[in-house]
């Protein structure tokens, strides 16, 4: 039996940008493909009613002016759900082809560095840019205008429409981040760049690596020819890659399990680099100081004063540990580090942390600092760190990572100076907190009872006597104490990380509350489809795609249908063969669902249906949700 896969969704009417004063939309179960609700809001975005662009087996990727970079992403994305070769060629535009065009003056004047402007019709889609970064959030909004499934790692045959649209488009913010706290409990390799890249999706840009802490140390850093001080850096990872938060200090299980072990060789850290880069994503390394060190201090006893072992913490505890300000040990010590971290790293900051060093002394801390911050100058970066270090003066340019308030006095003062500022205040940016008091994994210390995506939109990143020009981003920090693994990191972040990158990316006149939740309704399905992770929550109207394939049978059995519906509880299915004969049919999940894991891709099976004399005959699929009814129709073409 030969199938065609196609994917049919039935049309539901929706606009491309909903204004931001709109009322809350209601409730749909269905996205007319195409028309997919773009995440982050652009700055300007109209549905010109024209006929919409359609990708062929004919398509090329057009690349202009070194778009060829750009344009291999592209490619790389496309293939797989397609099954088209979309070849990168410089050729003279054609119908159906995508242009990627790049040159001076093609963004939105004033907003070169990232901005961009897309046009499809149905003579082509073309994305045009100053930059090839430009270019690259481009992409990301054109592959929401195509229907979900061309998240797909697997073919899927359908017709590859894009709405009709001209987008006008850059962000509000030049630093869009987030942060993964690798130390409590380790990502591999091959997670973080996972994450990457369903972060990109969001036009997210910045990925701050939270390296070392009390609990483990992941970083190597290999011994230097010159080392006065005989310091065994071998063992950072040695000893210090062995720990993690495993429990709380009352001996209480964090998350599901023990954390997970690990360190980052220098060529895997390249690695993630490279990986970040050729997604124009700014890698942001922290080395915690002068508190949260006791992974170090553990590791090479020659940083504590009195020369004894500190032994390795597994419990979430902290703010116990401090380097010793007045030894020559730390500073020779840190220099070796942040001179190979910063060889390791082309982007413009170090963090040095900063935060809660409860136990090092006010005027030992200032000290700390005063050494520390020259010793980054001389690396050619500026330095970035928690609110904290704005306790001494900065130099103009670093950055402020703002986490809580109590010490809004002195971050002012520096602004003033010069110094800029990252928001994440942590009641609504903090991503390890849970939803709400039932979460499986999550702390609740700076968020209780209601932390879903809302509490992470509904907030003003410029405040408190800051402007918009002393603010140059946002990120969203996932501490790990109870992460275990690329899929929770996952859930915790989804829906809740688009929330913040829309924060970080459109103007705050634009943001609307009502007009975000309806366009996350879309949101379920393509991340389902690309087969990441989240939690779907109970307030937003999920919508339902489905993948249904023409089949060439007499008898239809089987498997007949896939489709999306990431709202709880289990859909229903009903089939009309198109022969007068209509059932219910049986639908069941591909991937096993449960607390930590949304529900993924549903198949539709049907039991031996013989139709009774041959043709031609139109087959309606109907499935019912908790948030609607969605509709499709196929062909089974019965000659045999």
């Amino acid at each position: 039996m030969r199938r065609t896969w196609r994917t049919v969704v039935v049309a539901t009417a929706a606009l491309l940008v909903i204004p931001a004063a709109a009322a809350p939309a209601a409730p749909i179960a269905t996205v007319e493909p195409g028309v997919q609700r773009l995440l982050p809001r652009p700055v300007a975005a109209v549905a010109t009613g024209r006929a919409p662009f359609t990708l062929t087996e004919d398509s090329h990727i057009v690349a202009r002016g070194g778009a060829e970079r750009v344009g291999d992403y592209l490619g790389d994305l496309l293939r797989p759900a397609t099954g088209y070769r979309l070849p990168v060629t410089g050729r003279s535009p054609r119908r159906g082809d995508i242009v990627l065009d790049l040159g001076r003056g093609k963004a939105p004047a004033g907003h070169e560095a990232e901005g961009y402007r897309l046009v499809t019709d149905e003579r082509s889609a073309t994305i045009s840019a100053d930059t090839p970064a430009g270019l690259f959030l481009g992409v990301q909004t054109f592959r929401q205008l195509l229907p979900a499934w061309a998240e797909s790692r697997t073919r899927v045959s359908t017709a590859w429409r894009a709405q009709a649209a001209r987008i006008s488009d850059y962000p509000r913010f030049g630093y869009r981040g987030v942060m993964l706290d690798v130390a409590r409990s380790y990502l591999t390799v091959a997670e973080i760049k996972r994450y990457i890249d369903s972060a990109v999706r969001f036009k997210v840009n910045t990925l701050h690596l939270h390296l070392t802490d009390d609990q483990a140390w992941r970083i190597a850093i290999s011994t230097p020819a010159d080392n006065p001080s005989g310091l065994d850096y071998d063992a950072l990872t040695r000893v210090g890659s062995r720990g993690g938060a495993d429990i709380y200090a009352n001996g209480t299980q964090l998350g599901t399990g023990p954390a997970t072990r690990g360190y980052y060789t220098q060529r895997d850290y390249a690695e993630i680099v490279a990986h970040a880069k050729a997604r124009f994503v700014t890698v942001v390394p922290e080395i915690d100081g002068p508190g949260h060190t006791n992974a170090a201090l553990a590791s090479i006893p020659k940083l504590n004063p009195d020369g004894v072992v500190k032994p390795m913490n597994n419990t979430a505890d902290v703010g116990y540990s401090t380097l010793d300000a007045n030894s020559p040990v730390t500073y020779e010590f840190l220099r070796t580090v942040f001179r190979q971290i910063a060889a390791l790293t082309p982007g413009p900051y170090l963090h040095i942390g900063g935060d809660e060093a409860l136990v090092t002394g006010h005027d030992n801390y200032l000290r700390y600092l005063r050494e520390l911050l020259p010793e980054v100058a001389a690396l050619g970066k500026l330095p970035m760190g928690w609110n904290e270090y704005a306790a001494v003066d900065l130099p103009p340019g670093a950055v402020i990572h703002f986490w809580r308030g109590s010490t809004l006095a002195d971050v002012l003062k520096q602004v003033a100076r010069g110094a800029k500022v990252v928001m994440s205040p942590a009641g609504t940016t903090y991503l390890d907190q849970k939803y709400d008091p039932t979460s499986p994994i999550g702390l609740s210390w700076a968020c209780r009872n209601a932390c879903d995506f809302d509490r992470y939109y509904d907030w003003l990143p410029v405040r408190d006597g800051l402007t918009e020009t002393d603010v140059i981003g946002v990120t969203a920090p996932l501490w790990s104490e109870t992460v275990r693994g690329l899929a929770q990191a996952e859930w915790l972040s989804y829906p809740r990380l688009v929330s913040i990158a829309e924060v970080g990316w459109t103007p705050q006149a634009d943001r609307n509350l009502a007009d975000f939740t309806a366009r996350l309704s879309s949101l379920g399905s393509r991340l389902t489809i690309a087969g990441i992770n989240f939690r779907p929550s109970p307030t937003i109207p999920w919508t339902t795609d489905i993948s249904a394939p023409d089949q060439h049978t007499r008898t239809l059995r089987g498997e007949v249908a896939r489709f999306t519906a990431p709202s709880a509880g289990t859909p229903l299915a009903t089939l009309d063969y198109g022969d007068g004969t209509k059932s219910d049919v049986t639908v069941t999940p591909t991937t096993p669902a449960g607390p930590l894991a949304a529900p993924g891709l549903w198949k539709v099976t049907t039991p031996d249906h013989r139709y009774p004399r041959p043709g031609t005959y139109r087959a309606t699929l109907t499935i019912t949700t908790p948030t609607g009814v969605a509709t499709t129709h196929f062909t089974i073409h019965a000659h045999h």
